[in-house]
């Protein structure tokens, strides 16, 4: 009598003549897999699927593991340059450092956790830290910090915002200073077009000896190799968790689509990991080490060995789990966190699960915790999963990662003219308003939950410069600096032109605290890819950051571009039919010969001549006060010259180098006026500094002068070097003012007589602390 299969066919092929019925019926039961996706797997599949397959291909064909839109737009961005040692491809990118660390990597990832940091915001925002920690840790590396780049909706239009608000931080902090990796920041940005879908973007970066650098593969050579499951058992948490990112938000319960965060497993975990290097090192042992993240155990295995030219076989058997019944595909494709896949020779497999079972005891951490071999590596290019002596699943592994590609339609959409009203605001007014707003206020209040100084490499704190300043070894003069852009109003007003701003404006940052900008990473936050509009803006977006890393590379290698070398892409952020605005964030690293040169954002010393460095304000498109203070929210973005840019970034490097600034800032959409307040708040409130402005060089307008957000840099200088850096400005072919000088009085002020302005710098103070302590502490107003 012939056994009927425990495991059913997700459909028959009779079934098959109406695929859109057919991808009805699958979406009602959770998997997603529209009606050209029926077709196609059945094809590649030469039969009638199995549930656990459709299971795995909904998941794994998903835009957020497959990339099936975004692959080919992708190859528009600059990936190669010197210093890259391994560009996109890999769970993260690598590239090279100069002397005196030239023995030393820096690895970097750049991941987003959207959707499910809406839906449940402190899970979802630690096991975004978590993910792409575990990305950074598997290329070999020691994670030396995280940052976060965050776009909140506005506080003040209901409690949903300060809720995802408040849990994104607790998430972020809870995890990583737990962790024991600093925090370097970021930014945040609150802006009523997301208060319905929240972006949290997490980068991690690390360092790895040069020679020690770990593939995400399955190694070259005969074998055999094995699978190595490592870290908290198989559990249902996050099941489905990579195609719930990659479909609109709904009011649907989605909660279960998250995973669950355990830091202390995490670091028990990194620790052993290292221990795990060292051995693989000193012995010459290849391996092969990938995070479990998205698609789980399927993800992490067919991905090795496809990378590695190779099949897998996997018993799901073997696979330690929390004891209750799972079905084989909840096993397979679970996104349990705290999990790593190995990659190693079978002969040492005993030794690498002895490490972590009995060395360092998994199982008294975590119940059921283990290193478990869960399959080997063929030579058959085939991706076959057995349970309980039944298989599951039988295809061709390339099938799984690169069966899917998508060409969908982009048609840019009509946008609104940039029109500024004749509005006669009080300039007194603005300052205060702008500082006492969500958009404008401290961010130090946020920073406080953060721990920036744990490993005890910390420069220069978030806060304290405009890139995060970090000393690369303990007895080398080295260090590395890391800063964030990107401008989602921009971007919505000119897709192309906002993301060279978001590049232009990460990689400021670093120049202006004194590193060489040295490598980008990137993450691009979009709306539903189902509409011809989003697509056009991602398209859009991605030749603007090609265009600007192409021009702004040549400080770290003469003519060459500013390379890509890892990122992500984030679809689907929208509900109800509402996108947010197109918001590609970029992460810029960079390198300091000495680390003891880098360059502070705060005020400290009276007399010290303020100098404007710069595109000439003539603007107030895109800027903070013509958006918050008259209300245009269609203000457009400012011009940017990348061929001036990149000379800017010359200029603040070299300032850097010769020490020649006590202070510097840039200039971005809160124009001059907010850069030498936030210049004066970032240094203590006992010094009673102040500054008195002059302006009227800049333009005969005073709130364009004041507050144009074209780029910019502010310098503080010692009188004798004014005119030095005002003649090096003009020998970069750069315009330069002096504007100003710091003072004793305690006083920030603007020309005299009767257009005389004038705010006390420690009002200001309390007005900037004022919006964060009242999110966490208080009831907002309305």
């Amino acid at each position: 009598m012939k056994l009927e299969p425990r495991v059913a066919t997700a459909w028959t092929t009779a079934e098959l003549a109406e695929p859109e019925a057919v991808s009805r019926r699958l979406r009602a039961k959770g998997v997603r897999l529209d009606a050209d996706e029926v077709r196609r797997l059945s094809e590649l599949l030469g039969r009638e699927p199995l549930w656990p397959e459709a299971v795995l291909f909904g998941i794994l064909w998903s835009e957020h593991c497959s990339y099936k839109s975004t692959r080919a737009l992708l190859k528009r961005l600059p990936v190669h340059a010197p210093q890259v040692v391994l560009g996109p491809g890999e769970d993260a990118g690598v590239v090279s450092l100069p002397a005196p660390c030239e023995d030393l990597v820096l690895v970097m990832g750049h991941e987003s956790h959207n959707h499910p940091s809406q839906v449940l915001p402190v899970e979802g925002a630690a096991t975004g830290v978590g993910g792409i920690v575990r990305d950074v840790a598997c290329m070999g590396a020691e994670v030396i910090g995280v940052m976060d780049a965050l776009r909140f909706g506005d506080p003040r239009s209901g409690v949903a915002v300060r809720d995802v608000v408040r849990g994104v931080v607790q998430g972020v902090a809870s995890y990583a200073n737990a962790l024991g990796v600093p925090n370097l920041g970021g930014d945040t940005v609150f802006d009523a077009a997301f208060d319905r879908n929240c972006l949290v973007n997490v980068c991690a970066v690390g360092l790895a000896p040069a020679s020690g650098v770990l593939r995400s593969r399955v190694p070259e050579g005969e074998g055999p190799w094995v699978f190595v499951l490592v870290g908290k058992p198989t559990d249902e948490s996050g099941f489905g968790g990579a195609a719930f990112a990659s479909e609109a938000l709904s009011d649907a319960d989605d909660r279960g689509a998250v995973q669950l965060p355990d830091p202390f497993l995490k670091r028990i975990l990194l620790v052993a990991g290292q221990e795990v290097f060292a051995r693989i090192r000193a012995r010459g042992i290849p391996a092969g080490f990938k995070d479990l993240g998205a698609g789980g155990v399927a993800c992490a295995t067919s991905e090795l060995a496809a990378a590695g030219g190779r099949g897998a076989r996997i018993t799901l058997d073997d696979l330690h789990r929390v004891p209750r019944p799972l079905p084989p595909e909840v096993l397979l494709c679970s996104e349990t966190q705290e999990r790593f896949c190995w990659v190693v020779p079978a002969s040492f497999a005993g030794e690498l699960c002895d490490l972590y079972n009995r060395e360092f005891a998994l199982g008294d951490i975590v119940p059921h915790a283990a290193a478990r071999v869960i399959g080997v590596a063929t030579d058959d290019g085939q991706f076959t999963v057995t349970w309980q002596g039944e298989t599951v699943i039988d295809c061709a592994v390339e099938a799984i990662t690169s069966g899917r590609v998508v060409s969908r339609p982009a048609v840019p959409r009509a946008r609104a003219a940039t029109v500024f009203a004749t509005v006669d605001f009080p300039l007194q007014e603005a300052l205060p308003q702008l500082l006492g707003g969500f958009a404008g206020a401290s961010r130090e209040y946020l920073f406080r939950h953060y721990d920036s100084e744990v490993q005890g490499r910390t420069w220069l704190r978030p806060g304290e410069a405009d890139a995060v300043v970090l000393r690369t070894h303990p007895r080398r003069e080295a260090g590395l600096a890391f800063a964030v852009g990107g401008h989602s109003a921009w971007c919505d007003a000119d897709p192309e032109l906002g993301a060279r701003h978001a590049v232009a404006e990460a990689a400021r940052k670093v120049a202006v605290a004194g590193g060489v900008p040295w490598a980008l990473t990137d993450c691009l936050n979009f709306g539903d890819a189902e509409d011809p509009a989003v697509m056009a803006e991602l398209a859009a977006s991605i030749d603007g950051l090609g265009q600007a890393a192409n021009a702004l590379g040549g400080l770290a290698s003469v003519g060459a571009s500013l390379p890509f070398v890892s990122g992500n892409v984030s679809l689907y952020n929208n509900t109800g039919g509402q996108s947010i605005p197109p918001t590609p964030i970029v992460m810029c690293a960079g390198v300091l010969a000495q680390v003891s040169h880098a360059v502070p954002l705060a005020l400290t010393r009276s007399g010290d001549v303020l100098v404007l460095v710069g595109a000439p304000r003539t603007t107030l498109a895109g800027s903070s006060f013509a958006r918050e203070c008259l209300k245009q929210t269609n203000s457009g973005a400012p011009p940017l010259d990348l061929a001036a840019e990149a000379r800017l970034q010359a200029l603040a490097v070299e300032r850097a180098r010769g020490a020649r600034a006590s202070a510097a800032h840039s200039v971005s959409q809160g124009g001059l006026l907010m850069a030498v307040a936030e210049m004066l708040l970032a240094g203590p409130p006992e010094s009673q500094l102040g500054a008195s402005l002059e302006v009227t060089e800049l333009n005969e307008r005073r709130d364009v002068a004041l507050f144009d957000a074209s780029p910019g840099i502010v310098f503080a200088v010692a009188p004798k070097a004014a005119k030095q850096l005002i003649d090096a400005a003009s020998a970069h072919g750069l315009a330069a003012w002096n504007i100003g000088r710091v003072t004793l009085s305690g006083i920030l002020e603007v020309g005299a007589g009767a257009s005389h302005l004038a705010w006390d710098v420690e009002a200001l103070r309390l007005a900037a602390a004022q919006p964060l302590s009242q999110l966490w502490n208080e009831e907002l107003p309305r």
